[in-house]
């Protein structure tokens, strides 16, 4: 199976449109799931979009390359990983 992902924002839609496709013998099986809506409180939460694992892998990889993590919370996990390994390398050194 070939699956192809594709993210667009097309300026008339806050958010980001994902288009998720199998190229199959004699045409393309498109994959849909745009229906919104608010469940009550404690609702038992169904799957909003179910996904083989190469259509799922093949999703990962088009937000890899076409988004970036934020900023602020990509630098805020990078430094308290950071600061965690550098306090167990005290310990291990008994520098404090």
């Amino acid at each position: 199976m070939d699956t192809k992902v594709k993210i667009s924002d097309d300026g008339m839609w806050t958010g980001k449109k994902i288009f998720i496709a199998n190229l199959v013998p004699g045409g393309v099986e498109m994959i849909y799931s745009t229906e919104r809506k608010i469940e009550p409180e404690g609702a038992i939460w169904n799957s909003s979009l179910q996904l083989t694992q190469e259509e799922f892998q093949a999703l990962v990889d088009a937000i890899h390359k076409d988004f970036k993590p934020s900023e602020g919370k990509y630098t805020e996990g990078k430094l308290e990983g950071t600061e965690r390994h550098l306090q167990d390398l005290r310990q291990i050194l008994k520098l404090k």
